[in-house]
């Protein structure tokens, strides 16, 4: 079975008509009265749970809690409703993101109440436990260095097994669509007619969700940094690693025309590119662990987190690091087994959302020869990873992907930066061209997230979800 570019639609549509249904039938249940009560990490927020069904179209089938957050409206006459904000990951906790202090603005802060939670098999809320072993020792996934995808299956069978153990039927049921529905359930428990919503990074995949089943639920939707749930498979492994190169190039760019970069006047391409050999032949060691071995989608994996923010000169000087690392005798990599211990693994949710259909040897080489085409200096993007785990995943993706299919909904506001190495511009073009209703706003600058960036994204944002005013230009420019 080779790649797809379309669902087939009697899938899609089974799928959407189940989801329909148990939202009629969650619409009709009573609500839940939430016993707020102050954090035990900070006493000044409030913190709660809300009980929702595992399996949203079994509702008196088992049931997960939901930990959820609340920072209290500052100005409680100018109150205008409760803005929830979704997470990104997949695995990220809205519940630590308040508690640290959150992200917004004091404008946005004292107009609302904002509230957060731990998506269902994140952290508090039931985190999806898997065994430890299989979770730190994972097989080849470089073909060029002798993986085989047979091996890579076989794996994420048993993987997927050893989360079943340790997490129970909540595994099943992950996705994005399963959130929007706990979301609906927050949303009522709340007494709100409508909610704001902003939502960063995969957190935009159940903001997506939910104006679909609910439009009339939203009383805006800002999506930042927008994940594009239209694309297959390869579509997604190719733009990503596109993303990839251009970040990198945009990296590079800097460090040849900044004196202050420590490999100025050096081509930073060519060095990665030793790197990257190096790491295949099991030279490298990571900077920070010395015993322990960096392999070169470990390298790729650290350049790219290196270009979220973006953190330019320590990336420069973790490169020059890295090349001034004597050599040392190749270490053997360590043998998948099961250790009989569980830990968080809370990134195998992007299975639950996403389908990668990878039939063979030969289908993964033509994707790696598309993949390195795309990103020829990174060589693989960190998605290359997780969507050849995921192929390899036993359940079908309750989630599959789809172009957004929203009626009536409300405005919705799309942020993306023009250099971003996790969601790419190209991502956010799509969505906002697809969906009814939306504007897409373009920090032409770099990195992951948008909204805190300038005084011009973070104004735009406040003033979409307190007056409903969309900005009066596409761009805003880096600082």
């Amino acid at each position: 079975m080779h790649l797809r570019r379309k669902i087939l639609g009697v899938t899609l549509a089974s799928a959407l008509i189940a989801v329909a249904l148990a939202a009629c039938t969650s619409a009709a249940s009573p609500a839940q009265v939430l016993n707020w009560q102050p954090c035990v990490e900070k006493a000044e927020f409030d913190c709660a749970t809300v009980t929702v069904p595992i399996d949203w179209s079994n509702r008196n089938g088992s049931t997960v809690d939901i930990a959820v957050v609340r920072d209290r409206a500052d100005d409680a006459v100018g109150k205008i409703g409760t803005l929830v904000s979704l997470p990104g990951g997949p695995g990220s906790s809205g519940v630590d993101e308040i508690l640290q202090g959150g992200k917004f603005s004091p404008e946005l802060r004292a107009r609302f109440d904002i509230v957060s939670m731990d998506p269902r098999g994140v952290k508090r809320s039931h985190s999806v436990q898997c065994d430890s072993g299989l979770a730190a020792s994972r097989p080849n996934m470089m073909p060029d260095t002798g993986g085989r995808i047979s091996d890579i299956h076989s794996y994420a069978g048993d993987l997927a097994a050893s989360c079943r153990q340790y997490t129970g039927a909540l595994i099943d049921h992950l996705d994005a669509v399963s959130v929007a529905q706990d979301l609906e359930a927050l949303r009522s428990a709340l007494r709100e007619d409508q909610l704001t919503l902003y939502s960063r990074s995969y957190g935009t995949m159940p903001a997506q969700a939910y104006a679909e089943l609910f439009p009339k639920r939203l009383r805006a939707s800002l999506m930042d940094s927008v994940d594009d749930h239209s694309l297959d498979g390869r579509g997604f492994l190719a733009s990503e690693a596109r993303a990839g190169q251009d970040t990198f190039d945009e990296f590079a760019s800097w460090c040849s025309r900044d004196a202050q970069c420590v490999l100025h006047g050096a081509d930073t391409h060519r060095i990665y590119g030793e790197l990257f050999s190096r790491a295949e032949r099991g030279e490298l060691r990571d900077t920070e662990k010395p015993d322990t071995p960096l392999g070169p989608l470990e390298l790729s994996r650290t350049v790219t987190q290196r270009l979220y923010a973006p953190e330019w000169p320590r990336l420069a000087a973790e490169l020059r690091t890295l090349t001034d690392q004597p050599a040392g005798l190749p270490m053997p990599s360590a043998p998948t087994q099961r250790s009989g211990r569980a830990a968080a693994m809370p990134e195998i949710i992007l299975c639950s959302d996403w389908r990668f259909d990878i039939a063979d040897q030969d289908d993964w080489l033509r994707l790696w020869r598309e993949q390195t085409a795309n990103t020829p200096t990174l060589r693989a993007h960190f998605a290359w990873a997780a969507g050849t785990l995921c192929s390899g995943w036993p359940t079908p993706p309750q989630n599959p992907q789809h172009r957004p299919q929203i009626e009536d909904g409300p405005p919705i506001l799309i942020f993306s930066s023009l250099h971003d190495p996790a969601t790419p511009h190209e991502w956010a073009t799509q969505v906002a061209d697809r969906t009814p209703r939306a504007t897409l706003l373009t920090y032409t600058g770099w990195g992951h997230g948008v909204y805190h960036r300038t005084p011009c994204t973070t104004t735009a944002a406040d003033q979409f979800l307190t007056t409903l005013t969309l900005p009066r230009t596409p761009h805003c420019t880096p600082a």
